[in-house]
Protein backbone atom coordinates (compact mmCIF):
# COMPACT_ATOMS: atom_id res chain seq x y z
CA UNK A 1 0.00 0.00 0.00
CA UNK A 2 1.27 3.43 -1.18
CA UNK A 3 0.80 5.86 0.80
CA UNK A 4 1.17 10.38 -0.02
CA UNK A 5 0.79 13.17 2.29
CA UNK A 6 -0.41 16.07 0.47
CA UNK A 7 -0.60 19.84 2.70
CA UNK A 8 -2.91 21.86 1.31
CA UNK A 9 -1.27 25.90 1.36
CA UNK A 10 -3.24 28.64 1.27
CA UNK A 11 -1.62 32.25 1.00
CA UNK A 12 -4.52 34.11 2.35
CA UNK A 13 -6.07 33.49 5.71
CA UNK A 14 -8.89 35.82 8.22
CA UNK A 15 -7.54 35.90 11.40
CA UNK A 16 -3.73 35.80 10.84
CA UNK A 17 -2.90 37.15 7.29
CA UNK A 18 -0.07 35.30 5.79
CA UNK A 19 0.42 32.86 8.70
CA UNK A 20 2.40 30.55 6.66
CA UNK A 21 4.90 32.19 5.95
CA UNK A 22 5.14 33.25 9.34
CA UNK A 23 8.50 32.62 11.44
CA UNK A 24 8.00 29.60 13.84
CA UNK A 25 11.57 28.49 15.24
CA UNK A 26 13.47 29.85 12.61
CA UNK A 27 11.53 28.40 9.72
CA UNK A 28 8.05 29.52 7.78
CA UNK A 29 5.27 27.81 9.78
CA UNK A 30 4.65 25.88 6.37
CA UNK A 31 7.74 24.46 6.65
CA UNK A 32 7.65 23.33 10.04
CA UNK A 33 4.57 21.23 8.56
CA UNK A 34 6.26 19.77 5.90
CA UNK A 35 9.81 18.72 7.91
CA UNK A 36 7.07 17.39 10.92
CA UNK A 37 5.49 14.97 8.37
CA UNK A 38 8.67 14.38 6.21
CA UNK A 39 10.10 13.31 9.76
CA UNK A 40 7.39 10.53 10.56
CA UNK A 41 9.02 8.37 7.54
CA UNK A 42 5.35 7.40 6.77
CA UNK A 43 4.86 8.44 3.32
CA UNK A 44 6.33 7.61 -0.06
CA UNK A 45 6.00 10.98 -0.53
CA UNK A 46 5.24 14.51 1.04
CA UNK A 47 3.77 17.36 -1.49
CA UNK A 48 3.01 21.12 -0.77
CA UNK A 49 -0.38 22.23 -3.16
CA UNK A 50 -0.49 25.61 -3.48
CA UNK A 51 -1.61 28.40 -5.47
CA UNK A 52 0.32 30.76 -4.34
CA UNK A 53 3.31 32.00 -6.10
CA UNK A 54 4.93 33.69 -2.61
CA UNK A 55 4.74 30.46 -1.01
CA UNK A 56 6.23 28.42 -4.00
CA UNK A 57 9.33 30.94 -3.63
CA UNK A 58 9.45 29.76 0.17
CA UNK A 59 8.91 25.85 -1.03
CA UNK A 60 11.43 25.93 -3.59
CA UNK A 61 14.48 27.80 -1.50
CA UNK A 62 14.11 24.89 0.94
CA UNK A 63 13.65 22.16 -2.00
CA UNK A 64 10.19 20.99 -0.88
CA UNK A 65 7.93 19.27 -3.40
CA UNK A 66 5.19 21.22 -4.54
CA UNK A 67 2.18 20.99 -6.82
CA UNK A 68 0.36 24.11 -8.16
CA UNK A 69 -3.01 24.31 -8.54
CA UNK A 70 -4.33 26.22 -11.14
CA UNK A 71 -8.63 25.97 -10.54
CA UNK A 72 -9.81 27.93 -7.56
CA UNK A 73 -11.28 26.21 -4.53
CA UNK A 74 -13.28 26.29 -1.53
CA UNK A 75 -11.31 24.51 0.77
CA UNK A 76 -7.89 22.36 1.20
CA UNK A 77 -9.21 18.65 -0.06
CA UNK A 78 -11.05 20.32 -3.54
CA UNK A 79 -7.42 21.99 -3.71
CA UNK A 80 -5.81 18.05 -3.31
CA UNK A 81 -8.79 16.92 -5.10
CA UNK A 82 -7.27 18.57 -8.27
CA UNK A 83 -3.99 16.04 -8.14
CA UNK A 84 -5.91 12.95 -7.18
CA UNK A 85 -5.64 11.34 -11.19
CA UNK A 86 -2.04 12.45 -11.00
CA UNK A 87 -1.00 10.55 -8.36
CA UNK A 88 -0.35 7.24 -8.73
CA UNK A 89 -0.60 5.80 -4.45
CA UNK A 90 -3.29 4.57 -2.61
CA UNK A 91 -3.96 6.40 0.44
CA UNK A 92 -3.78 10.32 0.53
CA UNK A 93 -3.67 11.98 3.79
CA UNK A 94 -4.66 15.50 3.37
CA UNK A 95 -2.38 17.30 6.49
CA UNK A 96 -3.15 21.57 7.19
CA UNK A 97 -0.30 23.63 6.23
CA UNK A 98 -1.05 25.41 9.49
CA UNK A 99 -0.70 22.33 11.83
CA UNK A 100 3.08 22.20 12.21
CA UNK A 101 3.32 19.41 14.85
CA UNK A 102 0.69 16.10 13.67
CA UNK A 103 1.12 13.73 15.80
CA UNK A 104 2.73 10.53 14.37
CA UNK A 105 1.18 7.93 16.20
CA UNK A 106 -2.01 9.41 15.35
CA UNK A 107 -1.40 9.05 11.50
CA UNK A 108 -0.03 5.42 12.40
CA UNK A 109 -3.64 4.70 13.99
CA UNK A 110 -5.36 6.02 10.31
CA UNK A 111 -2.85 3.44 8.35
CA UNK A 112 -3.20 0.83 10.63
CA UNK A 113 -6.96 1.03 10.22
CA UNK A 114 -6.98 1.11 6.01
CA UNK A 115 -4.89 -2.01 6.41
CA UNK A 116 -7.03 -3.89 8.39
CA UNK A 117 -9.75 -2.72 6.11
CA UNK A 118 -9.14 -5.60 4.09
CA UNK A 119 -12.38 -5.73 1.97
CA UNK A 120 -11.60 -2.18 1.27
CA UNK A 121 -15.27 -0.81 3.02
CA UNK A 122 -13.59 2.42 4.64
CA UNK A 123 -12.69 5.11 1.86
CA UNK A 124 -12.21 8.24 3.91
CA UNK A 125 -10.76 8.49 7.85
CA UNK A 126 -10.53 11.55 10.33
CA UNK A 127 -9.41 12.22 13.85
CA UNK A 128 -11.67 13.29 16.87
CA UNK A 129 -10.58 14.36 20.16
CA UNK A 130 -12.54 14.56 23.79
CA UNK A 131 -13.44 17.66 24.60
CA UNK A 132 -14.43 18.39 28.51
CA UNK A 133 -13.69 22.15 28.89
CA UNK A 134 -17.45 24.00 28.77
CA UNK A 135 -15.67 27.20 26.67
CA UNK A 136 -14.28 24.53 24.48
CA UNK A 137 -17.80 23.12 23.94
CA UNK A 138 -19.32 26.06 22.75
CA UNK A 139 -16.74 27.53 20.89
CA UNK A 140 -17.54 27.46 17.32
CA UNK A 141 -14.34 27.57 16.18
CA UNK A 142 -14.27 23.99 17.32
CA UNK A 143 -16.22 21.53 14.97
CA UNK A 144 -17.78 19.03 17.17
CA UNK A 145 -18.89 15.75 15.78
CA UNK A 146 -21.35 13.08 16.62
CA UNK A 147 -20.27 9.16 15.72
CA UNK A 148 -22.70 6.17 15.36
CA UNK A 149 -21.93 2.54 17.33
CA UNK A 150 -19.40 1.85 14.92
CA UNK A 151 -17.46 5.20 14.88
CA UNK A 152 -18.36 6.46 11.35
CA UNK A 153 -19.31 10.19 11.55
CA UNK A 154 -23.21 11.01 11.75
CA UNK A 155 -23.27 15.00 11.74
CA UNK A 156 -20.40 17.50 12.48
CA UNK A 157 -21.31 21.14 13.53
CA UNK A 158 -20.00 24.34 15.05
CA UNK A 159 -23.01 24.13 17.38
CA UNK A 160 -22.72 22.29 20.23
CA UNK A 161 -23.90 19.07 19.78
CA UNK A 162 -25.27 16.31 20.90
CA UNK A 163 -27.51 18.57 23.00
CA UNK A 164 -27.72 18.17 26.39
CA UNK A 165 -30.67 17.49 27.94
CA UNK A 166 -31.59 16.22 31.10
CA UNK A 167 -29.33 14.35 33.83
CA UNK A 168 -27.57 12.23 31.09
CA UNK A 169 -24.20 14.12 30.20
CA UNK A 170 -23.00 13.07 26.50
CA UNK A 171 -19.73 12.93 25.61
CA UNK A 172 -18.42 15.74 22.71
CA UNK A 173 -15.77 14.83 20.57
CA UNK A 174 -13.93 17.96 18.05
CA UNK A 175 -13.17 17.28 14.95
CA UNK A 176 -9.19 17.31 14.14
CA UNK A 177 -8.64 18.20 10.14
CA UNK A 178 -6.54 15.26 9.10
CA UNK A 179 -8.35 13.56 6.33
CA UNK A 180 -7.57 10.31 4.87
CA UNK A 181 -8.35 9.15 1.85
CA UNK A 182 -8.31 6.12 -0.53
CA UNK A 183 -7.30 8.18 -3.93
CA UNK A 184 -10.63 6.62 -5.48
CA UNK A 185 -13.01 8.00 -3.61
CA UNK A 186 -10.65 11.41 -3.57
CA UNK A 187 -11.25 11.66 -7.28
CA UNK A 188 -15.33 11.06 -6.43
CA UNK A 189 -15.35 13.63 -3.67
CA UNK A 190 -13.67 16.16 -6.61
CA UNK A 191 -16.88 15.48 -8.66
CA UNK A 192 -19.25 16.81 -5.55
CA UNK A 193 -21.01 19.92 -5.45
CA UNK A 194 -20.80 22.07 -2.08
CA UNK A 195 -23.80 20.83 -0.37
CA UNK A 196 -26.24 23.45 2.03
CA UNK A 197 -24.95 21.88 5.13
CA UNK A 198 -21.57 22.56 4.09
CA UNK A 199 -22.19 25.90 2.99
CA UNK A 200 -23.81 26.85 5.99
CA UNK A 201 -21.35 25.46 8.44
CA UNK A 202 -18.22 25.98 6.42
CA UNK A 203 -17.03 22.62 7.00
CA UNK A 204 -16.50 20.37 4.30
CA UNK A 205 -16.72 17.47 5.73
CA UNK A 206 -20.34 17.66 5.43
CA UNK A 207 -20.13 17.01 2.34
CA UNK A 208 -18.98 13.46 2.00
CA UNK A 209 -22.07 13.28 4.54
CA UNK A 210 -24.74 15.34 2.34
CA UNK A 211 -24.07 12.57 -0.21
CA UNK A 212 -24.44 9.77 1.95
CA UNK A 213 -20.65 8.20 2.13
CA UNK A 214 -19.02 7.44 5.82
CA UNK A 215 -16.23 9.21 7.20
CA UNK A 216 -14.81 6.83 9.91
CA UNK A 217 -13.38 8.67 12.90
CA UNK A 218 -10.69 7.79 15.19
CA UNK A 219 -10.30 9.20 18.70
CA UNK A 220 -6.97 10.62 19.55
CA UNK A 221 -5.76 11.94 23.27
CA UNK A 222 -3.28 14.64 22.15
CA UNK A 223 -4.53 17.82 21.13
CA UNK A 224 -3.17 18.96 17.52
CA UNK A 225 -2.38 22.56 17.27
CA UNK A 226 -3.73 24.77 14.57
CA UNK A 227 -2.19 27.87 13.92
CA UNK A 228 -5.44 30.65 13.52
CA UNK A 229 -4.34 33.50 15.51
CA UNK A 230 -1.39 35.36 17.28
CA UNK A 231 -2.31 33.15 20.32
CA UNK A 232 -1.64 29.89 18.70
CA UNK A 233 1.96 31.21 17.61
CA UNK A 234 2.58 31.74 20.64
CA UNK A 235 1.45 27.91 21.87
CA UNK A 236 2.98 26.22 19.17
CA UNK A 237 6.32 28.73 20.15
CA UNK A 238 6.40 27.11 23.49
CA UNK A 239 5.82 23.68 22.04
CA UNK A 240 8.73 24.41 19.94
CA UNK A 241 10.80 25.21 22.93
CA UNK A 242 10.21 22.36 25.13
CA UNK A 243 11.38 20.35 22.49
Amino acid sequence: MTISALIPARLNSTRLEKKLLIDLGGVPVIVRTYQNIISTGLFNEVIVVTDSDEIISVLNEYNIKFFKSVEPHNTGTDRIAEFSEELKTDIIINIQGDEPFVNREDLVKIIEEFKIDTTNEINLISLMIKLKNPTDISNPNNVKVVVNNSSDAILFSRSSIPFSRGDFKPDFYKHIGVYAFRNTFLREFAKYHQTPLEKTEMIEALRVIENGKKIRMIEVFKEHVSIDTLEDLKIAESILNEK
